[in-house]
């Protein structure tokens, strides 16, 4: 399965459009090809434009990379958002959340967090960025735990949140057989439930 972002259209959009090709050309790059060869000379090559067009978008290698994560993060939030406020109780909203990103990230949304997680070692600019995005899906959960815990404090809600997504992001480095997701979703309700 191909992910893509929708393409923006109508009058006025021009640029809207060119950044989203070129998103999804440095993603799928990136994806299938790896980190090293996540160069804006390639990436120009395949959206079929000069490196200095490129560049009046993405000057840098990790302007378009932090682009990238932050595109990956706001369609995963989007997807989280529609689970989280669709019918359900709160235990099948999680489990049905888990099992989303599980089958995502496992397919290769995962690689575009793992370059994230391997740069924030060492660089501050994407150090902040992860702790911005881990930040931003925490808070995503709280809802659901507060259903799952009304009485917990706040503090206790993160922490759990925290740990439901050190869950769901250790899934992502094992074969993901459905026993094991089932077991996953299992230990995050554990969690979550306190």
């Amino acid at each position: 399965m191909t992910y893509s972002w929708p393409v923006p259209r109508g009058p006025g959009q021009k640029g809207d459009q060119r950044r989203a090709e070129i998103l999804a050309v440095a993603r799928r790059l990136l994806v299938e090809d790896g980190y090293d060869r996540f160069v804006l000379r390639e990436i120009a090559a395949r959206v079929g434009v000069m490196l200095g067009n490129l560049q009046y978008y993405y000057a840098t290698r990790d302007d378009l990379l932090e682009a990238l994560i932050r595109a990956e993060f706001a369609a995963n939030q989007t997807e989280v958002a529609a689970i989280t406020a669709g019918p359900g109780t709160a235990d099948t909203k999680l489990a049905s959340v888990t099992r989303h990103l599980i089958a995502v990230w496992a397919r290769d949304g995962g690689r575009v967090y793992a370059v994230m997680s391997f740069l924030a070692l060492h660089h501050d600019r994407f150090r902040a960025l992860h702790r911005e995005i881990y930040a931003a899906f925490y808070e995503s959960l709280i809802p659901v735990l507060r259903e799952m815990r009304p009485r917990a404090s706040r503090a206790e809600l993160l922490e759990t949140a925290r740990l439901v997504t050190t869950v769901i992001d250790g899934a992502l480095v094992q074969p993901p057989s459905r026993s094991f997701v089932a077991r996953a979703v299992a230990a995050v309700g554990t969690l979550a439930r306190g």
